[in-house]
């Protein structure tokens, strides 16, 4: 009987341990390549649940397993099965896309952008005398843009020292005028409108 009891034992199937999936989510991280993009974590049921953007996708990953974490962070890990990530040019490119994709899918981590909104960026204008504001628009045309800022109100305060210290132009469209307004008065502006300067020296300030 005994001998047959080790027979039956050894004709059984072996169940393998299963692999853990924190270790799977590691192994990712580690293999992502060395350059910009964006990253979203999926659930078990393949639901993206978090989407970030990195300058470095392989050492942004590899954070998430390494020192200790907020509550948020350990979570997301835990109820994380997969990741994907898209590699883009530049972290400018990574920053639309992560834009757009948390828009797109209201991922459950991503409660700072969850209503629709995007983090504040400062935008100088391709015009001939640039205007610099807070936007939340992306617009293709030249452009150039500063951020993305995670505090809005510190922008303002920050746009609004800005125009204190730079006499730059006020006005949304350029149109010529026949007296400044009042900013150039009370030396805020350079009145461009009026041709009170010319465009090498405005341009000197933007720089």
């Amino acid at each position: 009987m005994h001998s047959s009891d080790q027979q039956l034992n050894s004709d059984s199937p072996q169940l393998s341990p299963q692999p853990d999936p924190r270790e799977i989510l590691h192994q990712t991280a580690l293999k992502a390549p060395s350059q910009s993009g964006v990253y979203m974590w999926k659930n078990a049921e393949g639901t993206v649940i978090y989407v970030g953007k990195a300058k470095n996708l392989k050492n942004r990953l590899s954070s998430y397993f390494s020192g200790s974490k907020d509550i948020k962070t350990r979570l997301l890990v835990h109820n994380a099965r997969s990741i994907e990530y898209i590699t883009t040019n530049n972290e400018y490119e990574a920053f639309l896309l992560e834009n757009n994709l948390i828009k797109k899918f209201s991922p459950r981590y991503n409660i700072d952008l969850k209503d629709g909104k995007s983090y504040p960026v400062l935008r100088v204008t391709s015009e001939k005398f640039p205007r610099v504001y807070k936007t939340r628009r992306i617009v293709q045309d030249g452009s150039k843009y500063f951020g993305p800022f995670p505090d809005a109100t510190a922008l303002d305060v920050f746009t609004d020292t800005l125009y204190e210290i730079y006499p730059l132009r006020h006005c949304k469209t350029l149109k010529k005028k026949a007296s400044p307004c009042m900013y150039y008065h009370i030396g805020r502006c350079m009145a461009p409108c009026c041709k009170q300067v010319d465009h090498s020296t405005y341009t000197e300030f933007i720089e």
